[in-house]
């Protein structure tokens, strides 16, 4: 009984672990951790190793046949996700619903329904919403945002939509379009996460994380009531003992098998959800996108390195000003003017329009320009997209924040 428990416990907790890495281990947080490295295993080292032995072995075979069948999988927009989330889902109620109804106390009757729909709808407006950027809504997208002209530059075109992008817009290969406030593309959904969406999506994450808790909650009182009819007293008292707990556990859970799975499925998933929760919690604190906290940590890492210079734009007279195409300014304004390069700008350099590139009409031993200083901390770089965390709430959920006061 107790290896029965071990290996169901195991088995879910390793599927958990296998997709937070799968599909989160990109994440700039995890760079330089094992959780980086073991999603690189996942999708590069071991499909090369695949590819490798199947080059020697079948004469590539398998990569052929994977390349025909394996394409829809890994880059068309399909249903297959959302299909096994929403199964697993419902599954997991119809399995453990019918049998807990009856048994838990009133109290509930009135909480579980809400708890159990709202998932759902939210799941509904988050698939069905979509923040795409068409040739009708371009000039409403493009006064969204102005462009900071660190991440996001004015000027460049999409190849594929054909159209100048708006500032935090991305190109989705999934989609096939560019999306307004790009946050990532989540296969869960089948759709991007965007301006139009976010807080659905946020709220999704939120009332799983409840639904999760509560049903971890509730299934364990649950069991906690099969364990008091069935274990004696003095053997209660004996679970002190971890051996004897988990012994006396794995007899009751397999006692309640249906109450038992899925409270340990609800308990070990649950985690990952509220890590997911926290995760963009922090991202709407910090003023950024799942998209662009990559971009920034790509800026860390040149601070680190001491590769970025900056200087106030009024001190340079050649500097492109900001680009705001609303009449209504933004509520953060930044006079920053960022380059990257291995040396500080020496004097004769020209500006690289639309990057934070310089390049030399003049002399290697010309004298450094002085208007410029190493950045030695991110704290030293303005992100203008951050307006407070309260604020940044209101932009995620698409209030517009234009007439604000600035900051």
């Amino acid at each position: 009984m107790m290896g029965s428990l071990r290996t169901i416990a195991l088995a879910i907790l390793a599927i958990s672990a296998f997709t937070f890495i799968a599909l989160f281990g990109r994440l700039p947080a995890f760079r330089k951790t094992p959780i980086a490295l073991l999603h690189r295993a996942v999708w590069i080292y071991f499909p090369n190793g695949v590819a490798y032995l199947d080059s020697r072995l079948l004469g590539g075979r398998l990569v052929r046949t994977w390349n025909r069948s394996g394409s829809y999988i890994l880059h068309e927009n399909h249903p297959l996700v959302l299909i096994f989330f929403v199964g697993l889902l419902a599954i997991g109620e119809w399995v453990f619903l019918p049998v807990a109804w009856p048994r838990m106390s009133s109290v509930h009757h009135p909480w579980v329904p809400p708890v159990v729909i709202i998932p759902y709808i939210l799941l509904y407006k988050c698939v069905m919403t979509n923040s795409h950027v068409t040739p009708e809504n371009h000039n409403e997208e493009m006064k969204r945002y102005p462009f900071d002209q660190v991440l996001f530059h004015p000027g460049y075109r999409c190849s594929t939509c054909n159209l100048i992008k708006p500032a935090r817009s991305k190109h989705c290969k999934f989609c096939r379009t560019c999306v307004s406030r790009q946050d990532h593309h989540c296969v869960w959904l089948m759709n991007c996460v965007g301006a139009n969406n976010y807080m659905y999506f946020m709220s999704l994450l939120l009332s799983l994380s409840v639904l999760l808790a509560y049903g971890t909650c509730l299934g364990y009182s649950l069991l906690r009531q099969s364990l008091q009819e069935m274990i004696p007293a003095h053997l209660q008292a004996a679970m002190e003992s971890w051996i004897m707990y988990f012994n006396i556990w794995a007899i009751v859970i397999q006692s309640d098998p249906r109450i038992g799975t899925i409270t340990l499925l609800m308990l070990m998933t649950a985690p990952l959800a509220m890590a997911f929760l926290a995760y963009h919690t922090y991202l709407i604190w910090a003023g950024m996108t799942t998209n662009e906290s990559s971009k920034w940590s790509d800026w860390k890492e040149d601070v680190e390195d001491g590769y970025v210079f900056k200087a106030h734009r009024k001190d340079i007279p050649d500097a492109h000003p900001f680009t705001d195409f609303n009449e209504h300014p933004w509520p953060v304004t930044s006079d920053q003017l960022l380059v990257t390069d291995d040396e500080p700008p020496l004097e004769g350099y020209i500006l690289v329009p639309g990057t934070n590139r310089i390049d030399y009409r003049s002399d290697e031993d010309a004298p450094i320009d002085s208007r410029w200083v190493p950045v030695h901390s991110m704290k030293d770089i303005d992100n203008i997209y951050d307006l407070g965390f309260w604020n940044n709430l209101r932009d995620s959920a698409g209030l517009s924040v234009r007439r604000m006061g600035r900051k």
